[in-house]
């Protein structure tokens, strides 16, 4: 298994005796420390280590699915898809409501002609609306001026980009032109009164590097998408850990956050690093990337002490709300199953790039979402 020292650690950590073991079974605090000395890695951040948990035992242990995490976690099911509709993968939040794209059994360009289904959920969990979108639903974003839904579908080709007016109900269908890079778009975010999208599955050249557009920008004509790349996929960046600038190849544009200081951050998913974009699509642009542990998928801040986090687990067709005492400014991520971590719930250094799992055991964690408590 390729790990980095870091994740390697907190795995170890997360190697807990059943709950209510006894016997000689090492302490938490035995076990970490002998995984710092094999590995030379650094302590886990505060989050999740604040000591023992005060919640009963049962209700620490009784995590759903065969889950382990870190003590002070507790872990939930939210909501479960049904016969209608399957395998969550995006979350979004827009006021009360929560946006959930289900994929259901489609082909990731399309082509088998099925849909997916994008569901509205009230702040508990209970479907107030479901909305059929053609093809493989992998990006769902609100824009937070018009509350305008966005859906795209098919990121691996023959892309499709739905919107769904929330006060009527009514969904528009959009038609991108031959794509630059040969792929299909994923996921997008909105910053600076611009969309942005992600330019998936690109088309590498002989040398596996990408040259095409890895982030554009969208405009429309009528039901017509207008793209502007705005950051190419062999462009120059700083990079993070060493100050140098570095020439990027983002060989996978997945996942797009906004970071609470308005960059855009985009996970390049086999290239295993985060990309900040700042001033985004503006003339003062300027790019920095993070290499980080593993593959990653969703990654989101937490900004407030109090809320949950949603979790989306395409296997068991299952979202989780997980709540612990949150560290505001703490970055959640997750990986995905193909990932030498895989299927995992952690934390995130931006100044390292080491990722500390916090929560093992998912079947395919695609989905992830802070959602702060009401004030």
């Amino acid at each position: 298994m390729k790990t980095r020292s870091g994740v390697a650690y907190a795995l170890a950590c997360l190697a807990v005796p059943a709950c209510g073991a006894t016997g000689d079974a090492p302490s938490r605090a035995e076990r970490a420390t002998s995984a710092a000395t094999s590995l030379e890695a650094p302590p886990l951040p505060s989050i999740g280590e604040a000591g023992p948990s005060n919640e009963p035992e049962a209700e620490r242990c009784g995590l759903p699915g065969g889950l382990a995490a870190l003590p002070g976690y507790s872990v939930r099911v939210w909501a479960t898809g049904t016969a209608d509709f399957s395998h969550p993968d995006s979350l979004e939040r827009d006021a009360n409501d929560i946006w959930v794209g289900y994929q259901n059994v489609t082909a990731k360009d399309g082509t088998d002609g099925k849909s997916s289904t994008v569901v509205e959920y009230n702040m508990h969990g209970r479907v107030e609306r479901t909305f059929a979108v053609p093809g493989h639903c992998d990006g769902l974003r609100i824009d937070p001026a018009t509350h305008i839904v966005w859906a795209t579908s098919n990121e691996d080709g023959n892309p499709g980009l739905v919107s769904i007016d929330p006060a009527t109900g009514v969904e528009t269908q959009y038609t991108f032109a031959p794509t630059a890079h040969g792929g299909g778009f994923d996921d997008m975010g909105f910053v600076n009164g611009k969309m942005f999208i992600a330019a998936s599955n690109p088309t590498l050249d002989a040398s596996g590097a990408n040259v095409f557009p890895a982030i554009d920008a969208v405009s429309f004509q009528g039901t017509n998408v207008v793209l502007t790349p705005a950051l190419l996929g062999n462009a120059t960046a700083i990079d993070v850990t060493t100050g140098l600038p570095v020439t990027l190849n983002l060989v996978d544009p997945d996942s797009i956050t906004i970071t609470p200081s308005g960059d855009l951050m985009l996970v390049n998913q086999a290239g295993s690093e985060l990309v900040f974009v700042s001033q985004a699509g503006l003339t003062s642009q300027t790019v920095t990337r993070l290499p980080v542990a593993t593959q990653l998928d969703d990654t989101v801040w937490a900004t407030a002490p109090e809320g949950e986090l949603l979790v989306a687990d395409g296997k068991t067709n299952t979202i989780y709300a997980v709540r612990t005492k949150f560290v505001p400014g703490t970055v959640y991520t997750e990986t995905p199953d193909d990932s030498s971590i895989a299927s995992m719930v952690g934390t995130v250094n931006l100044k390292t790039g080491v990722v500390y799992p916090q929560i093992i055991g998912f079947g395919k964690a695609t989905g992830l979402l802070f959602v702060p408590d009401r004030q």
